[in-house]
């Protein structure tokens, strides 16, 4: 725990500033999370390649029903990340925050959806793989009101094309 007291002069007037909480410094080296990792939020198994420039991360995920992109932090051993993915007509988001040790991050997960239904709990990850240049998430592509999943470049497909 650290107390810091700031006193700035302006126009005369003294302002004090008391902090007291934990304080993480900007340059504190982050964990390493980049990698292909396999996450188990209850009964819901994805797969998530993390990107990590700094303490942000960056991705894509995904389950057997759907493929999402990944946003977060990560600082010190922490790390903090959101998943926004579609699965059907719904728009699913969660939230991951957990501990980094090595290959394993343990955690608290809230996943929602925009039909209203939610749940929480706890979720484990474990890194496969440190690289994530073989990665492709799954793509959903419709033609003609005809549903595809497809792994990899999509390229040369005809028609009415949503990705």
């Amino acid at each position: 725990m650290i107390c810091i007291l700031l006193a700035a002069h302006s126009l005369g007037m003294e302002t004090t500033i008391v902090y007291s909480g934990s304080v993480v410094p900007l340059d504190q080296q982050a964990v390493d999370v980049n990698g292909i990792w396999s996450v188990s939020l209850n009964d819901t198994m994805i797969t998530a390649a993390i990107n990590q420039t700094g303490r942000e991360i960056t991705g894509s995920c995904r389950s057997d029903a759907w493929s999402g992109v990944i946003s977060g932090m990560v600082s010190g051993d922490q790390m903090n990340m959101a998943v926004a993915a579609l699965q059907g007509d719904f728009l699913i988001s969660i939230y991951m925050s957990g501990k980094v040790a090595g290959e394993v991050v343990n955690g608290e997960f809230v996943r929602t959806d925009s039909s209203g239904i939610s749940d929480s709990g706890s979720f484990i990850a474990r890194r496969v793989s440190s690289d994530t240049s073989g990665y492709a998430s799954s793509k959903r592509v419709v033609i003609n009101r005809t549903e595809y999943r497809v792994s990899g470049p999509v390229s040369g497909i005809l028609g009415m094309n949503q990705i």
